[in-house]
């Protein structure tokens, strides 16, 4: 009879009143639903990180081309100096002239080398290291700087502005400046395809039988005419830039296809777009006049 009773007051009892104990199902869905939300947290960070991965990487390619451009502005603003044409302006007639005498009242305009000579003055007075103008015609057009070492240049351009263009530069060690044996001259390979960037294009043989000369005005006005005779992908440990350096009588025999008789050379190096940092490209040139 007793069990009766109970059985009946465990009935009426309001789902409230039942103990904490027997409640389970709520307790697992709740378990269940937070384990759902921890399976998403990985995709949640992965997704934060390429975020600030694409922030990041957004910001460099705008910072890069804030740089690429105002460093195309400055050599654009170069080249304009070294190319540009001036003329003397007619001075005004002066005196009375005679019936029997006509006022010279023209003078004659500089001379090219005048004219590029002054252009020459210039540059030099915007930057000490500057020793001369490099020129392939059609193709890159850029002053040519010394330092004191090899490394001012290469996040240096030639008005002096930190950049990651840096400027077209001889090496350190050609100190004897357009005279000797072997001169080394260094230059970017520019992603906007500025600086030394088009010298890729001479591993196209056709391409190199096309394009072969190059001039250099020296700073005194001098023009050096050289011709390129072989395009090389190598490393920075080519032995092609040790035989450059000690201006060893062996140059004519270590590049390659060296001209017969050939004393005098130019190496342009540039690094490629290859996944290891010390891969180069060497153009080899020689001097014809």
């Amino acid at each position: 009879m007793e069990n009766s009773e109970e059985k009946n007051i465990i009935e009426e009892k309001k789902p409230d009143e039942v103990p904490k104990a027997e409640v389970k199902e709520p307790g697992r869905f709740k378990r269940l639903l937070k384990n759902k939300n921890a399976r998403f947290v990985p995709y949640i960070c992965l997704i934060a990180v390429g975020a600030f991965l694409i922030s990041a990487g957004l910001r460099d390619i705008i910072a890069n081309y804030l740089e690429s451009t105002k460093a195309r502005e400055e050599y654009k603003l170069l080249y304009d100096i070294f190319s540009e044409e001036r003329t003397t302006p007619t001075p005004p007639p002066t005196g009375n002239p005679s019936n029997n005498e006509q006022p010279d009242d023209t003078v004659e305009d500089d001379t090219e080398e005048d004219i590029k000579l002054l252009s020459l003055d210039e540059l030099a007075a915007l930057n000490s290291d500057f020793i001369g103008w490099f020129s392939i015609e059609n193709l890159i057009e850029y002053p040519i700087v010394q330092g004191s070492d090899n490394y001012k240049y290469i996040n240096t351009t030639f008005m002096g502005e930190q950049n990651t263009a840096g400027a077209i530069f001889m090496d350190s060690r050609n100190t004897n400046v357009w005279n000797e044996e072997v001169s080394i001259i260094y230059g970017h390979n520019s992603y906007d395809g500025s600086m030394f960037a088009p010298l890729s294009r001479y591993q196209e043989p056709l391409f190199l039988q096309r394009n072969k000369t190059i001039i250099i005005t020296t700073r005194d006005g001098k023009q050096l005419k050289y011709e390129i005779f072989a395009a090389k992908d190598t490393d920075a440990w080519d032995s092609a830039y040790s035989v450059a350096l000690t201006n060893s009588a062996r140059a004519s025999e270590t590049f390659p296809n060296a001209p017969e008789g050939a004393s005098r050379f130019l190496l342009l190096s540039t690094c490629t777009r290859s996944q290891y940092q010390d891969d180069r490209l060497i153009i080899f040139a020689a001097l014809v006049e």
